[in-house]
């Protein structure tokens, strides 16, 4: 279909500049100083439904809706009279009118040049129905996931003040760290998806579906993290008391499952005092701390724990002593924190609870690593006495 003008022909009107306005996708149409239309591409008749010869010799308001129809001349004679540029090289979206009588969003950018003295203007036309339509959808399926967001985090905060009515958290800092941490990686790929649906001109209804399951995908990741948030501790308050801690140690290797390629020694001082703190919970530190050694050597090693006792501080020591991969220095500094974790699969909660049992049980633990070397966790008690008898190793 060939492109109609009512301008006067020119040798810049080349075959170049017409396989342009032939192939463009968007509409083009110029009009001159009165708004009356000079030409329209094969795009502004596919997008209008009008033939463009419908079109050449008629105001331009006929392709447009509501206040443009009505002003869109008065734009044109302010501007010749004022020089005052209201919609001249500002892109805008406005409301076009088709040959059927219906409306449909438009985005419209116009620009002025000439010819001689005479002056025109050209209006770029795009058709945005179907983006308006995707971002419709988009706000639709971003309502639901503010609404499951809320939930979650409702769900959250209760988790919270369970565990700070529990004294199960340091500070609720900590926690917030973790879970942003955790949630940042879905919530970026959700963000990456709506940013390509808001962007995209023309969506493929696959690639649609792809993004939506996706920002779906990773919502659930999102509410999978404050699920198991919401089972962080559930241990009650300790109940601080006199405990024999080699009994303990040797209560939590024999609790814990450690594979035949994995080997586990236990050494001590003579004349261990008791401790105090609780037990039972401290079992769990210890069950954490082993289970974390073994993990650290997935082709096997040892596993080395040794007991002391420092009379002039009144502190038995537990160092859990592994061969494994060790960590880095900043790993070190955040092993303890809640959801952080350097391993492949777990949430990181292990040793976060292994530090709020110590705390709570006015113990404290420590790290020693070196990478491709081993780590050493401690965990430093407090001693009731001085034993009097020698304990069994």
């Amino acid at each position: 279909m060939a492109t109609h003008s009512q301008f006067p022909h020119s040798a810049d009107n080349d075959s170049a500049l017409q396989a342009i306005l032939q192939t463009a996708i968007d509409g083009i149409v110029t009009i001159d100083v009165q708004g009356i239309i000079c030409s329209a591409n094969p795009a502004t008749e596919r997008i209008f439904g009008y033939r463009a010869e419908e079109l050449i010799g008629n105001n331009v308001n006929m392709l447009m809706d509501g206040k443009e129809r009505r002003e869109h001349d008065s734009y044109i004679s302010n501007y010749l009279r004022t020089g005052e540029r209201k919609i001249i090289g500002i892109g805008r979206e406005v409301y076009g009118r088709r040959k059927d009588g219906s409306h449909f969003p438009l985005e419209l950018s116009i620009s002025e040049w000439t010819i001689g003295k005479q002056r025109y203007f050209t209006g770029l036309l795009r058709d945005i129905t179907q983006r308006r339509e995707y971002e419709k959808q988009l706000s639709q399926l971003n309502a639901e996931l503010e609404n499951r967001v809320a939930e979650r985090t409702q769900a959250l905060h209760q988790a919270q003040a369970d565990l700070v009515s529990q004294e199960r958290l340091a500070t609720l800092g900590r926690v917030a760290g973790g879970i942003a941490h955790e949630i940042r990686n879905p919530l970026n790929a959700i963000k990456t998806s709506a940013y390509f649906l808001l962007r995209s001109q023309e969506i493929p209804p696959e690639k649609l579906i792809e993004h939506l399951d996706r920002i779906d995908r990773q919502a659930n990741l999102a509410n999978e993290v404050v699920s198991a948030l919401t089972n962080y501790a559930k241990m009650p308050a300790p109940s601080l008391h006199n405990f024999d801690v080699v009994a303990c140690v040797r209560e939590s290797i024999r609790t814990t499952e450690i594979c035949p390629h994995h080997n586990i020694s236990l050494q001590c001082e003579d004349g261990i005092p008791p401790a105090v703190a609780d037990g039972s919970q401290i079992r769990i530190a210890l069950r954490n701390l082993i289970r974390n050694a073994r993990d650290a050597m997935p082709l096997g090693g040892s596993i080395r724990i040794e007991i002391c006792y420092t009379a002039h501080e009144q502190e038995i020591t537990i160092s859990i002593i592994d061969s494994g991969v060790g960590l880095t220095t900043a790993e070190v500094q955040r092993v303890a924190e809640p959801l952080y974790t350097t391993k492949t699969d777990g949430l990181g909660l292990g040793l976060a609870i292994t530090t709020s049992i110590l705390e709570h049980n006015h113990a404290r633990m420590s790290v020693q690593s070196i990478p491709r070397v081993g780590s050493t966790f401690r965990i430093h008690l407090r001693a009731a006495e001085r034993a009097t008898d020698k304990s069994d190793c």
